[in-house]
């Protein structure tokens, strides 16, 4: 199916104040016409609308129908985590067995007071996906879906003169789920932190050791992609040779 964009609230209806009763159907029969003159643009255009609209009071009406157990936080994390819950528990009027979801929350450039900041920022994210883990379990869930956080860019470990940090390269990405064999940390961590180890940058300023390919390759697998859609998946695989790979099984529980 097409992509969709949610915000907090889910999404907004079409033509929510029409001057007409009839204004949808209107529009749909308008759009449904077909004649022989009718051009192959205008008829692609007429069938996306139609399908535009009917998934758009579909998804409306689910949504407003839809309600989570679980008390998750007043906060654009939180909030997006909810309306992910009330997306999964609507699968099934929505006709698809499997889902993703893109979710970002802002304010870790901490150039400034880096500590205060990321206290701030971690209890969200902590009491935010723990809404979102609980309601997962109570609607059993949980052990269907698996969450990777990932980030643009890092932070130098090396403080500036704001009691901050600026931008660097290598980090660090969380990956959590019912199915994940969590308690663990997969990859090369520095065996030298200082700027003379030979990944430093300076400032602490390091250089990755682990892909996005290599995050992405056994999800991509844990969630039923075979070997010949991997290729789209992780399209740069082959720049890396495979003991560069994590494997499935050491990361999810495979049944």
């Amino acid at each position: 199916s097409s992509p969709m964009i949610l915000d907090r609230n889910g999404v907004t209806r079409f033509n929510n104040d029409a001057s007409t009763d009839t204004m949808d159907a209107t529009i749909t029969a308008l759009n449904e016409a077909t004649a022989a003159e009718s051009g192959v643009f205008g008829d692609l255009w007429s069938s996306t609308m139609v399908s535009s609209l009917s998934h758009n009071k579909l998804l409306y009406d689910t949504l407003a129908d839809t309600t989570t157990e679980t008390t998750f936080p007043n906060s654009g994390l939180g909030s997006q985590l909810e309306m992910t819950a009330k997306m999964i528990a609507s699968r099934e009027t929505r006709g698809v067995d499997a889902d993703v979801f893109y979710i970002s929350t802002g304010g870790w450039d901490t150039h400034s007071d880096v500590l205060a900041n990321l206290n701030r920022l971690f209890a969200d994210v902590d009491d935010s996906f723990k809404a979102f883990a609980d309601e997962m379990k109570i609607k059993g869930t949980w052990d269907n879906v698996a969450v990777v956080q990932t980030s643009d860019f890092a932070r130098t470990l090396a403080p500036n003169t704001g009691r901050g940090s600026d931008h660097a390269w290598g980090a660090n990405s969380m990956l959590f789920g019912g199915g994940v064999k969590g308690g663990q940390i997969l990859g090369t961590y520095p065996d030298d932190l200082t700027d003379d180890g030979p990944r430093s940058l300076g400032r602490g300023r390091m250089i990755p050791t682990t892909s996005w390919d290599a995050v992405f390759l056994p999800l991509a697998e844990w969630s039923g992609a075979t070997e010949g859609d991997l290729d789209n998946v992780c399209p740069n695989r082959d720049n890396f040779p495979a003991e560069h790979f994590f494997d499935a099984a050491d990361v999810f529980e495979m049944n």
